[in-house]
């Protein structure tokens, strides 16, 4: 039964066996498992979503074609997509919805639905054999308060959009590349987005715990386009320049065919790093006049970033755009190499409200995303980011799960007692609660 069944696949079980032959099979029963409970408790609204958001890649399960017939393929399955686009969207949007409700009932419904995807989106990617280049490419976009980080994201989304529809139909041996800020030339026609999603997070209030979400007002003509979905999300008070679920919208973004999606953070300082683990480059926006070299060496947001931009760098601010950029490429030198062809992270000029450094900002995108797949660095850090997000979440459940237990509500009050009289120490506090959730399970 299942019941007999969730007291066999208990984690001390799989601590007790040794060999790895025992625990490959012990893997397998857990997959087994997972799939049938998955199957049994999902609400048929939750399976619509998933069955509605999989679409797109269930229609190309036949793997995707050789280059001389790619032409053909895109334009044949570019006309199924719009016709199924509206009930797309329409599902991502009230799958994100499920996600971020705080609602018990809905929680479970979102890790069916999570789980859902992720094992088809997996078999998917098995049979039609697609490299990392064939699926989606994750950018993250951080940066202060004030950096034009909207600004730039709405202006470089429909750069790489409309650049894509401009060169429609035409092959890539026609397709000029473009040069990089380092004098390589880059052939962008490879990379070109189909669909474009967005991702916003945007601070949540520390007091009424609500969040304006502008930043999709920002972005007015990116979010009417009929090629990009812009989605904002509130941060519901979680440090790090993320919310929670940020990773788990972007795999779903993923599942519904947009191959190109942008994560905009909150405004980061340098502590909050979290963004480079929801995506596969991250890029750091700051402003003219934003710190001297010795800000450029400081630990932080500036030792994780892939790419450094400049913004608004036009008009009277360009000399002073100029400056920082110094400023920061001698800054990037006392970094540790990343990986081979990527030592340092390049530093760009750009503007949002011209245009200007659009081009060799896609032109260093495209570079990097090829010198991850070469290397197989792609697979590598999105694996390293499964296994945080694992233990992210574990953190979480804990305390929603010592929050919302009565009784162990009732203990906390008595530390809570203890500590206002000084009779024990926050930390000691904490340890005592964690033992007492712990017998109580």
């Amino acid at each position: 039964t299942q019941h007999n069944m969730q007291r066999h696949l208990k984690p001390s079980n799989f601590l007790k066996l040794h060999s790895y032959h025992e625990r490959y099979d012990y893997y397998g029963a857990i997959k087994s498992f997972c799939s049938d409970t998955c199957g049994a408790n999902m609400s048929s609204k939750t399976r619509q979503l998933a069955e509605s958001i999989l679409s797109v890649s269930k229609s190309h399960d036949d793997g995707r074609p050789q280059e001389e017939e790619r032409g053909n393929h895109q334009r044949l399955s570019h006309d199924s997509d719009e016709r199924k686009a509206p009930e797309r969207r329409r599902a991502l949007a009230q799958a994100i919805t499920l996600i971020e409700s705080r609602s018990l009932e809905h929680i479970q419904q979102a890790d069916l639905l999570l789980n859902y995807v992720v094992r088809n989106m997996g078999n998917h990617y098995a049979k039609s054999k697609l490299t990392n280049r064939d699926g989606i490419f994750r950018i993250g976009f951080a940066g202060a308060p004030g950096a034009g980080k909207s600004s730039l994201i709405e202006s470089f989304g429909k750069y790489v959009l409309d650049k894509d529809e401009k060169q429609e139909g035409i092959s890539s041996d026609n397709c000029t590349g473009a040069t990089t800020a380092g004098g390589e030339k880059v052939s962008l026609h490879d990379h070109d987005p189909h669909k474009l999603a967005v991702v916003c997070v945007d601070p949540s209030s520390s007091i009424t715990g609500g969040s304006i979400l502008g930043d999709k007002t920002r972005m007015m003509e990116l979010s009417r386009h009929p090629r990009a979905f812009v989605r904002p999300s509130p941060s519901k008070g979680i440090l790090g320049g993320l919310s929670s679920y940020t990773n788990d919208v972007v795999t779903l973004c993923g599942a519904a065919g947009y191959d190109l999606v942008f994560v905009e953070t909150v405004g980061s300082g340098q502590s909050e790093i979290d963004i480079s683990q929801a995506v596969d480059m991250l890029i750091l926006i700051v402003s003219p006049g934003s710190g001297d070299g010795l800000q450029g060496v400081k630990k932080g947001i500036l030792e994780v970033a892939d790419l450094i931009v400049v913004n608004k760098a036009d008009g009277p601010l360009l000399p002073a755009a100029r400056i920082t950029a110094a400023d920061y490429k001698g800054a990037t030198h006392f970094f540790k190499s990343r990986m081979p062809g990527w030592e340092t992270p390049p530093v760009l000029l750009a503007s949002a409200q011209t245009g200007d450094g659009l081009e060799p900002l896609w032109a260093e995108i495209c570079r990097y995303r090829d010198v991850m797949t070469k290397h197989g660095y792609l697979q590598t850090k999105r694996a390293q980011q499964a296994r945080y997000w694992m233990w992210k979440h574990v953190q979480e459940l804990i305390t929603t799960k010592i929050q919302s237990d009565e009784h162990i509500r009732d203990l906390a009050k008595d530390l809570e007692t203890a500590l206002e009289e000084g009779q024990i120490a926050p930390r000691a506090a904490a340890s005592e609660l964690l033992r007492l959730s712990s017998q109580s399970t």
